[in-house]
């Protein structure tokens, strides 16, 4: 636990290596993470924001446009990590949660909202979901809550399912 933890905390401090005011360029240096992260975002300045941070830390995103076409990429692409817009056209948000979240690899949901609160809280984690960026996207919200969900999805797979006692 403590390696992992160590490892997590390596890889936040070269994020916040860079300058504040630095232009968003890709990274040179190995991404921090494996797999893509697939995001069922609609509106275009967040996906410019999540490109820019993307670029910016390393990782690969892919966006989508409705629930069944984040289903098929991140089942392809056996994605860790899956934001997805409560204010989806057309679509519950807790349906597209529950959906996103019964996927064989287990990924980490994130849900951007507008409001967050308690209620909606335990509403995201009774619905399969990890946790809740508030709206609008701030970068440092959404580096530190895609990491930490990257981080837990990593070490749940690590570890191998324990057998009940009785």
């Amino acid at each position: 636990m403590w390696k992992s933890i160590r490892s997590f905390l390596r890889v936040l401090k070269r994020s916040q290596d860079l300058p504040p005011d630095e232009p968003a360029k890709p990274s040179s240096a190995k991404p921090s993470f494996a797999k893509p992260i697939v995001a069922l975002i609609i509106g275009e300045q967040d996906r410019a924001l999540l490109t820019n941070i993307a670029i910016r830390i390393g990782i690969d995103i892919r966006f989508t446009d409705s629930c069944s076409e984040a289903w098929t990429i991140a089942n392809q692409l056996e994605a860790p990590v899956i934001l997805c817009d409560r204010d989806l056209p057309g679509t519950e948000w807790r349906d597209v949660m529950q959906i996103l979240g019964s996927a064989p690899q287990r990924p980490s949901v994130i849900l951007t909202s507008r409001v967050v609160d308690d209620y909606l809280r335990q509403e995201v984690i009774h619905n399969g979901g990890y946790d809740i960026l508030p709206k609008p996207l701030r970068e440092e919200d959404v580096v530190r809550c895609v990491r930490l969900a990257w981080s837990y999805w990593n070490s749940a797979m690590k570890m191998s399912p324990r057998p009940l006692k009785r």
